[in-house]
């Protein structure tokens, strides 16, 4: 061990990049500009990395690039609150496990640069011997990152029409139902022309002093959440075609006949220009090496069955390797990924390094929307630099048509993004970092990230009656999903879905370890190491019978 670690000291660590772009539904007509979305984050950050930056700098630059990407719900295109507003949550977490953290925050077009700025601000002392803060919400935040020169644009330039689009559906969807769960019965309800115009007066008060049970009720028993489709039920009244077809353009919430990019601006405030067990990676029993040869899960080309393990790159898997599950037919990750690099992996039995299955069951229910993406989801990255530090964030516009205000698990430690340091006293010197992708609120019950990093940490699983014993890395992750998330009292016994798609890394002195699961449709995610030409890129499916999905890759560092 001492000689491992002189020779750490003796050259720089190998450097890893590691992002994802939401857990939902991604179309596999928009698949290709997800995934570059993803190789074009990766590769800016290797080029930090690589120029000495540290794995702060990495994690911002990345999360910036998905930010700038009308695409994903972060930064510019994000999800409109009910009162057609953009407000972003992001943290950035150190290898010390500091933070900085926005959430609510308007104007702002890439929230991941304020939270940096304020994991700054947070390690210089104030005087009098105040405490600096390390999380910022609403207005308090815009105003901070206008004092230290970050621009505060207009509401509406970070506004995409795509995203406004949305909020119109959802608007005239959210209105309808209501107005259907306020029509009187059969006997009675003549439809008439005076109760609508009624109906339409009344709106704007019922909106603002009942919008938790608006929200709730509005959609039936469905949510609008970081891991559900665009309009969550069809309109009454209307067909499948109509519902996806007909541009809406009924009054906002608010006010009658405007638009919510130009109402967004008259929010502008005064202070703003415009406003244990062993923690080393434990393999499964009586597996060989040749065995241990899968392919690997952020490979290109899904449709190959090539290995790859040169250099930095290994892969890993459990035992009960069934390779009959065929292969989703014309997938691919799009022209950004390398041709020669190993495949997604293979299934594992009940829950393991799965290769991409398929959505078509539940895609049959959307046929008239099967080219529209139905992700709206956190984005996040890990990296580790040279010099051996990790560091994570993450960043989101939150679920669309939320309270204004509401902040999301992206802009809190320990729920949407996590880390544990190294123990100065641990020889191994490892540590985890977790970022995770969802239906927030639920995340929040169960302390997601942080849970998820604790179980790799300690390589440990949930037992009957509660209990931690030990496990692999792969059944530690199986029991962060099934057990310590969607066996949480607080999501199963809740309205809501429970989806989460989470990521994960550990470094050790054998590799660094990712791990990521889902039990949302799609994942896109990619990673990319030093001695990398080109990031290696996914989107992970899940299969027509299965409840979740988890994968890794293991980073070689000798």
């Amino acid at each position: 061990m001492l000689r491992r670690s002189q020779m750490s000291q003796s050259r720089p660590c190998v450097s890893a990049i590691f992002v994802h772009a939401g857990a939902g539904y991604h179309s596999t007509t928009n698949e290709h500009i997800h995934l570059g979305a993803c190789n074009d984050s990766a590769r800016l950050a290797m080029r930090i990395l690589r120029a000495g930056g540290t794995a702060v700098d990495a994690v911002e630059a990345a999360i910036k690039v998905l930010e700038d990407k009308e695409i994903t719900n972060a930064g510019y295109g994000s999800n409109l609150s009910i009162e057609g507003i953009v407000e972003c949550d992001a943290t950035i977490v150190d290898h010390l496990g500091r933070s900085g953290a926005c959430g609510a925050t308007a104007q702002i077009k890439n929230p991941i640069h304020l939270a940096r700025i304020i994991l700054d601000a947070s390690n210089r002392p104030l005087s009098l011997r105040r405490v600096p803060p390390n999380l910022l919400v609403g207005q308090g935040a815009t105003d901070f990152a206008y004092k230290h020169g970050i621009p505060v644009v207009p509401h509406d330039m970070v506004v995409s029409k795509n995203a406004r689009d949305r909020y119109v559906r959802w608007r005239d969807d959210l209105r309808r139902a209501e107005r259907g769960r306020l029509t009187p019965n059969a006997s009675s309800a003549t439809s008439s022309q005076a109760g609508d115009e009624e109906l339409d007066r009344d709106y704007e008060e019922r909106v603002r002093n009942q919008q938790r049970r608006d929200h709730m009720n509005a959609i039936m028993h469905g949510t609008w959440n970081e891991g559900q489709p665009d309009s969550p039920q069809l309109s009454p009244g209307l067909d499948k075609h109509e519902q996806c077809s007909t541009v809406r353009r009924s009054p906002s919430p608010s006010t009658p006949n405007r638009d919510p990019c130009s109402a967004a601006n008259a929010h502008t405030r005064s202070l703003s220009p415009d406003s244990s067990p062993s923690k080393r990676p434990r393999f499964s029993k009586n597996l060989s090496d040749s065995n241990a040869r899968t392919r690997s899960l952020l490979g290109p080309s899904m449709g190959s069955s090539e290995t790859q393990k040169t250099g930095a790159d290994a892969t890993f898997a459990p035992e009960h390797i069934d390779l009959s599950q065929q292969i989703r037919p014309g997938s691919n990750d799009g022209p950004a990924s390398p041709s020669d690099a190993p495949s997604f992996g293979p299934t594992f039995s009940p829950l393991g390094f799965v290769q991409e299955g398929t959505a078509e069951p539940r895609i049959e229910q959307l046929t008239t929307v099967a080219d529209e993406d139905m992700i709206t989801d956190t984005v996040g990255a890990i990296a580790i630099d040279m010099y051996g530090n990790i560091a994570a964030g993450s960043s989101s516009g939150g679920i669309g048509m939320k309270h204004r205000g509401r902040v999301g698990p992206a802009a809190l430690v320990g729920i949407g993004t996590a880390v544990i340091p190294i123990d100065e006293k641990d020889p191994e010197g490892i540590c985890i970092a977790a970022v995770t992708s969802g239906t927030g609120e639920h995340m929040a019950t169960t302390m997601a990230s942080q849970k998820c990093a604790e179980r790799l940490y300690h390589n440990t699983r949930r037992a009957r009656g509660g209990a931690d014993i030990e496990a692999t890395e792969e059944e530690a992750m199986e029991s962060f999903i099934l057990a310590d998330f969607m066996g949480h009292p607080g999501v199963s016994g809740s309205n809501s879905a429970g989806a989460i798609g989470v990521m994960a890394v550990k470094k050790t002195p054998y590799g660094y370890f990712l791990h990521f699961a889902h039990n949302t449709d799609s994942f896109a995610l990619a990673s990319m190491h030093s001695n990398e030409r080109e990031p290696k890129c996914v989107m992970s499916r899940i299969g027509e019978h299965s409840a979740t999905v988890q994968g890794g890759r293991k980073v070689r560092v000798d």
